[in-house]
């Protein structure tokens, strides 16, 4: 019987726990891209400031709402008298995540004045918070509408 020295078995079991954890993450990660795939191009989370400072949400990815909520919204105006808006977002996920926002600017009736092109992406760290700034160019902006996307 062959007895193996003790630093050749720490040795052993640490590689063996490395490979365990690494596959984990693999596992996960996997379980991202599938959720990814069914989900549709066109699920995008809106959250709208309105009139009486609530935050009206309309969620049509739960995944994405799974793992990033919003936690507050704040409406002010700046010296030219433009809309400034800032939301505050939490990671609510164990792994990092990145998700893609835009803004919408809305006027009094509710029809969109100005529209950001494109995404921006906000990088979150499990448990992060990240405050999003919005301002608007249009002079008759009187609420925002916030789009999450996970793409």
């Amino acid at each position: 019987m062959m007895l193996y020295p003790i630093s050749h078995m720490k040795k052993t079991a640490l590689l063996l726990l490395a490979g365990l954890l690494g596959g984990c993450t693999t596992l996960i990660n996997l379980g991202d891209k599938v959720e990814r795939a069914a989900t549709p191009a066109d699920a995008v989370n809106f959250f709208t400031t309105q009139p009486d400072g609530s935050l009206k949400s309309e969620i049509n990815d739960s995944r994405i709402a799974r793992k990033i909520e919003v936690t507050g919204a704040r409406k002010s105006k700046t010296a030219n008298g433009f809309l400034e808006v800032q939301f505050d977002l939490r990671s609510v996920s164990y792994i990092s995540q990145t998700v893609k926002v835009a803004c919408e600017f809305l006027g009094a009736d509710g029809a969109v004045v100005e529209k950001q092109e494109g995404w921006s992406n906000l990088p979150f760290q499990p448990g992060a918070m990240q405050t999003f700034t919005a301002m608007a160019l249009a002079p008759n902006a009187v609420e925002c509408r916030l789009r999450l996307i996970d793409r």
